[in-house]
């Protein structure tokens, strides 16, 4: 069975500091110390000798001779002198990220989060309950949302849009989701007769009622979490043909825009976002196949950021 890639990396965090402290130490010891072949921790040492920090010169690689007489000799570990220790304060820090995914409605494996929970008190060295990372209404507010989607119900709150509208909403609610630092819920809307999205903190007064009757949801909103691809903002990009792919998308739309001559293979298509940083890291990430033609805001802002990268690199070099 493959070697899942979070035991590797386990492995090449410890097998550091672990050699550091035993120089000559045999490729066979140390093999048989961490139950892998002499094969799997020369691939492992090789690996390491090509980690290191940002500018990668020689002198910021992990230095590791092993390739002379089968013997480990570490000659430059860089920051993995000492076995790898969580500090007090990420601890307390991760540990107030889990209570709070603890509490967002349809998270699965709970269990698990609390036992990590457990494991981060452990470290700190008390139960931080005196962090709240919610308030008392939000927490009862999760709760209920959790029941409606577990033992599927419907809710019914009081909601206040971006345009500071007030209504009573009853919905089904299809699934939870986070957008930025926001939380939403996914949900049919009785009132609007599709599927819409409603931010955690709007949302007030939650009843679980009975299960409404509706039709089908709409897929491409369901599956996109956008609250209407009709009126969501949208942004004109050209793609490259390697990334051809991403018009598979339920939320891209091809456009018929006329915006200058294509070369081979480019696609001009149009695309939705919930913001503007979303859309700023999901075109950077397609690493240059992709180019924002407007809003023209947007496009100026990627180049900054490009040529800011740019400036950066050739400095460390």
């Amino acid at each position: 069975m493959a070697e899942q890639v979070s035991d590797r990396i386990s492995r090449l965090l410890a097998l550091v500091p672990w050699l550091a402290k035993r120089p000559g130490i045999t490729l066979t010891q140390t093999a048989q110390h961490f139950g892998i072949s002499v094969e799997t921790l020369t691939k492992d040492l090789w690996q390491l000798v090509l980690c290191g920090l940002p500018g990668y010169g020689p002198d910021q690689l992990v230095d590791i001779d092993f390739w002379d007489d089968d013997r480990i000799w570490v000659q430059d570990p860089q920051t993995l002198a000492v076995p790898m220790r969580i500090s007090s304060d990420e601890a307390i820090a991760l540990s107030i990220a889990l209570r709070r995914m603890n509490q967002i409605p349809g998270v699965a494996e709970k269990d698990t989060i609390n036992k990590l929970i457990v494991k981060m008190d452990s470290v700190t060295g008390s139960s931080m309950s005196v962090f709240k990372v919610s308030s008392a209404d939000q927490v009862a507010q999760s709760e209920l949302i959790e029941s409606a989607l577990s033992n599927e119900r419907s809710l019914s709150f009081d909601y206040s849009s971006s345009t500071d509208s007030h209504s009573r909403r009853n919905v089904t609610p299809i699934r939870v989701f986070g957008v930025d630092d926001y939380l939403y819920l996914a949900a049919w809307c009785e009132q609007a007769e599709a599927v819409r999205s409603f931010r955690f903190d709007r949302i007030a007064n939650v009843d679980v009622i009975e299960p409404l009757i509706h039709g089908q949801a709409d897929l491409m909103t369901e599956l996109t979490g956008l609250t209407d691809l009709d009126s969501a903002p949208t942004a004109l990009i050209r793609i490259d043909s390697e990334i051809a792919w991403v018009t598979e998308e339920a939320w891209v739309r091809h456009s018929s825009k006329d915006f200058g001559e294509l070369e081979d293979g480019q696609i001009l298509i149009t695309v939705p976002y919930l913001s503007k940083e979303w859309l700023i890291c999901w075109v950077m990430s397609m690493a240059g196949a992709a180019t924002v033609l407007e809003p023209i805001a947007f496009a100026e802002e990627i180049s900054e950021l490009v040529e800011g990268s740019m400036v950066r690199l050739v400095d460390s070099n």
